[in-house]
């Protein structure tokens, strides 16, 4: 007897393909080396723990990636820049969400259009918070009370 597969928006398998920029941070990448750690969280509050963001910094190559576990939970070395675009991909996300990181102890530049263009009461949803020397909080809520800004692409 044969059991049907759970119904998944994007599949169970997705991560096995989108393995490449899990790697740790080469040793040789020059900047200011930061991690970033907090959760992918969906709208009933819930941590999403098979969701994969992506890192597209503008001084790497590369694109970085980290995936989440339970709880939605993920965590990222990287170089601290003005600001990261974040894509985020998951459960229940048919497309993907486009966002920014910024840090809380390096203000967006006064001429950031995107960010300028962000209401200031929902700004704090980009915005990284320090919680020890060299590592941030920043969570993404994909819907609800204070979902984070993401960007029509």
């Amino acid at each position: 007897m044969s059991t049907v597969t759970p119904f998944q928006t994007v599949g169970p398998y997705w991560s096995i393909g989108l393995r490449a920029g899990i790697d740790p941070l080469p040793p040789e990448t020059a900047g200011e080396r930061v991690v970033i750690r907090g959760r992918l969280i969906d709208g009933a509050g819930a941590g999403i723990p098979d969701g994969i963001l992506e890192w597209w910094h503008p001084g790497l190559p590369w694109i970085q990636r980290s995936t989440t576990e339970d709880g939605g939970r993920f965590s990222i070395e990287t170089i601290k820049a003005p600001h990261i675009a974040v894509r985020v991909l998951g459960r229940g996300i048919l497309t993907q969400y486009m966002t920014r990181m910024y840090f809380a102890d390096a203000p967006a530049p006064a001429n950031d259009d995107v960010f300028n263009a962000v209401p200031e009461h929902r700004r704090h949803t980009l915005i990284a918070q320090p919680t020890s020397p060299g590592a941030y909080a920043f969570d993404v809520v994909v819907q609800g009370e204070n979902e984070t800004v993401f960007f029509d692409l």
